[in-house]
C-alpha cells in the first residue's frame, strides 16, 4: 500500500479518532467498496483500528501516485454503512 494522508478535519469533526487510528483502520480496512460515479475516485470502508474499534472510513484515491487520502472516519460505523458493506443484520 502506498502512503496514507488523513485531512485534519477528520480529528476536527470526530476527536476520538486520531489520524493514527485513521491510517491504522485503513491499512487494516475488512471490507470496501468503490463510491459510484466520483472522480477521483472515492471508497468507503470499515477497518479496525489498534485498539480494535471499527473505524468508518471515506478513503480518495490519487490515480497517478497510488496514494490515499482519507476524508472522513467516525466510530462507531453508521448503520447503513454496515449494512451497504455487509456487516448488518439481514431480515429474516
Amino acid at each position: 500500500m502506498n502512503k496514507v494522508f488523513v485531512l485534519d478535519r477528520v480529528t476536527e469533526r470526530h476527536p476520538d479518532v486520531s489520524k493514527d487510528d485513521a491510517r491504522f483502520a485503513w491499512e487494516h480496512v475488512k471490507r470496501s467498496m468503490p463510491r459510484l460515479g466520483t472522480e477521483p475516485p472515492e471508497f468507503v470502508g470499515i477497518g479496525l483500528d489498534s485498539r480494535g474499534r471499527a473505524i468508518e472510513l471515506v478513503v480518495v484515491l490519487n490515480e497517478s501516485t497510488g496514494d490515499w487520502l482519507i476524508k472522513h472516519a467516525q466510530t462507531p460505523p453508521q448503520e447503513r454503512i454496515k449494512r451497504e458493506l455487509g456487516f448488518g443484520r439481514r431480515k429474516s
